[in-house]
């Protein structure tokens, strides 16, 4: 007779369900290398392919008027850093220091928002529909958790890559329908009884954008330190000689922007709108203080040794 549970008890188990669980773990674990590390010589050998499909996809201009960039407070005197997109792993299109150091280097972001809702619901990432302590996003006051700065910036972007819509990742997606799923891949899914559908191949550009823009970007990163499928692409796209991303936020109503600083022409610039306190060294990113921005110094010595 099974006993009763305890009001305290979340799950019972035992030492088969453990050694089931670490066997499982383990097969997802193979099954995510051989997804990434499986198939990275073929993307290696359709690289040329991959960035000429990206460049065919004309760069459009940008005029930035009060866009807004949300800062946690303490890095407030330097609000146009990228140092925070370096830390971790990274951002939706930069990777972080902290992947696998056998997948892509590093490279830094600048994230900003077309209005205050969507750059604050982008940087505590809250659904469209979520309150805060029964607010509004129209009533959100100073904080949630932590203090924030907010800031409006402008500017201006030559080159940047327009990702709002699915048709502009079709020429990319038909260059990769050609990679074909590893064999060993294939075998741990069916062992895993994984369904067709819960691991595929891109074959369109509505799929490679779904796979960008609405999936949980950061699973792989977390579960497995490996890049995300917006990190591979973004890494394209940079190579491709864009400036940002423009894209829409999956958590607000409006555009957000990833502007890669070290990539910007000597006519492009996200600059602050407001006066800024006297110790606020930078207010405008550009091509002459990219270098200083871009926030390489706020890794640790060993880590960016390794770069």
């Amino acid at each position: 007779m099974r006993r009763p549970r305890g009001i305290l008890e979340l799950d019972r188990f035992d030492e088969a369900s453990l050694r089931q669980w670490n066997a499982v773990s383990r097969d997802l674990d193979v099954l995510e290398d051989e997804l990434y590390f499986g198939l990275e010589p073929e993307r290696r050998s359709l690289r040329t392919d991959l960035i000429g499909a990206l460049q065919s996809t004309a760069p459009i201009p940008i005029e930035l008027s009060r866009w807004v960039r949300v800062v946690s407070y303490q890095y407030s005197l330097a609000p146009l850093s990228c140092a925070g997109s370096l830390q971790n792993i990274g951002g939706r299109f930069n990777a972080g220091a902290e992947l696998d150091p056998n997948t892509l280097n590093p490279w830094p972001a600048l994230y900003l928002a077309e209005d205050y809702e969507t750059a604050f619901r982008e940087k505590f990432q809250l659904p469209r529909d979520t309150r805060v302590d029964g607010l509004t996003p129209q009533e959100l006051a100073l904080e949630h958790g932590v203090s924030h700065t907010a800031l409006f910036v402008k500017g201006q972007l030559a080159r940047a890559f327009d990702m709002t819509l699915p048709r502009s990742l079709v020429a990319v997606a038909n260059i990769l329908r050609r990679v074909k799923m590893p064999a060993r891949a294939r075998e741990i899914q069916r062992k895993l009884k994984i369904p067709n559908g819960g691991i595929y191949m891109v074959q369109t550009g509505k799929q490679l954008h779904e796979m960008v823009l609405t999936h949980n970007w950061r699973m792989l990163p977390i579960q497995f330190g490996l890049p995300a499928q917006s990190h591979v692409l973004a890494e394209l796209i940079r190579a491709a000689g864009f400036e940002a991303i423009l894209y829409r936020s999956t958590k607000g109503s409006g555009r957000c922007l990833a502007v890669f600083p070290d990539r910007l022409d000597d006519a492009s610039y996200v600059e602050l709108v407001d006066a800024s306190p006297p110790t606020v060294k930078h207010r405008r990113l550009d091509s002459s203080t990219a270098g200083e921005l871009e926030g390489w110094e706020s890794l640790p010595p060993r880590m960016r040794a390794l770069l």
